[in-house]
């Protein structure tokens, strides 16, 4: 586990692993505002 402690994470495709967390962080936040929405909050 030594070396392999801060290596870039293991994503389907690793050489955009920036942009693979940004789109799963902007989906999930797309989930809340639509349950949000369908619970009547706004």
């Amino acid at each position: 586990m030594g070396n392999r402690a801060m290596s870039r994470p293991d994503t389907p495709f690793p050489k955009h692993w920036r942009y693979y967390i940004a789109l799963k962080w902007i989906v999930i936040a797309a989930a809340v505002v639509l349950a949000l929405k369908l619970f009547g909050v706004f």
